[in-house]
């Protein structure tokens, strides 16, 4: 118990963390974890798959929608269905890039790209998609997520003037899960982004689904050599946020395949004050 509220306090307190930051905690991390990355998960894609990457210079008008996960499974047929029903009328593909697929799935109409490797950062993984991908707008999403509501003639209108959008999430017990997130508000810290605050200098890009505009993160690519639980998604949001144009739209919200008890993160005492105090003075 002690261990876990020592940790929660320098992972969620603003002093703390500045204090940290002051004397190059983050930096030296930082450096030390994409060092041993380098040598550990360092996967050439230019070797393995180099009949994958055979893709036009220029990219076409449509969407991307790619999945990231670890290993194929089954469940992923339902969420696939459904987007092809979403996107039927519009030119689009499908990508599922994995680490391995154990059962040897193949889905009709879907490019099953295999790595059969798990020396691969992340990061890579994100940057690797974005290399196959043929269309102009992204979504790249992890394997956990059900749709609830997909706009898409809105979600296309909003996309030709941002280069990101950020939906809304819920757990399976309806809780906000981590969608809309400050990362560093000034005297308050990590906590949850009041939907109706205008101030959002302060955000926090989680990962795990994202809406992109290509031309965008094709310049501002993620770290090649930070991981799950090592960064990789706050080391993007602060290489981009002063630049990037992005909305927090209300034309798609989804739901995460996990419980709100399960998060250590919406658990978190700190993280739980911090959200409220800056909510109630929203």
């Amino acid at each position: 118990m002690i261990k876990k509220n020592i940790i929660s306090f320098f992972s969620y307190n603003y002093f703390a963390q500045k204090f940290l930051d002051y004397f190059f905690f983050f930096t030296l991390r930082k450096l030390l974890i994409k060092t041993i990355n380098f040598f550990l998960k360092n996967y050439n894609e230019n070797y393995f798959l180099k009949n994958e990457l055979t893709n036009s210079s220029v990219d076409k008008k449509g969407w991307s929608i790619i999945f990231l996960t670890y290993n194929v499974s089954n469940n992923l047929k339902p969420k696939i269905k459904k987007y092809k029903e979403i996107f039927k009328l519009k030119n689009h593909e499908i990508i599922i890039l994995t680490n391995f697929n154990k059962k040897n799935i193949s889905i009709k109409g879907v490019r099953l790209i295999n790595l059969k490797s798990k020396k691969i950062t992340l990061g890579k993984k994100r940057n690797l998609a974005v290399k196959l991908s043929n269309y102009s707008n992204l979504i790249m999403s992890l394997d956990y997520f059900v749709i609830n509501k997909f706009k898409l003639k809105d979600i296309e209108k909003e996309i030709l003037k941002n280069d990101l959008l950020i939906p809304k999430i819920k757990t399976l017990d309806k809780k906000r899960y981590l969608d809309w997130v400050f990362l560093d508000y000034p005297r308050i810290g990590k906590s949850l982004c009041p939907y109706n605050l205008k101030d959002r200098r302060y955000m926090y890009f989680h990962g795990s689904y994202l809406i992109l505009k290509k031309k965008f993160i094709k310049k501002n690519l993620f770290s090649n050599y930070l991981d799950h639980q090592q960064g990789e998604d706050v080391d993007w949001s602060l290489k981009v946020r002063k630049r990037i144009k992005f909305k927090l739209s209300k034309n798609i919200d989804i739901t995460i395949e996990r419980f709100s008890y399960e998060s250590e993160v919406l658990n978190d005492k700190n993280f739980l004050k911090n959200s409220k105090t800056l909510i109630k003075n929203a």
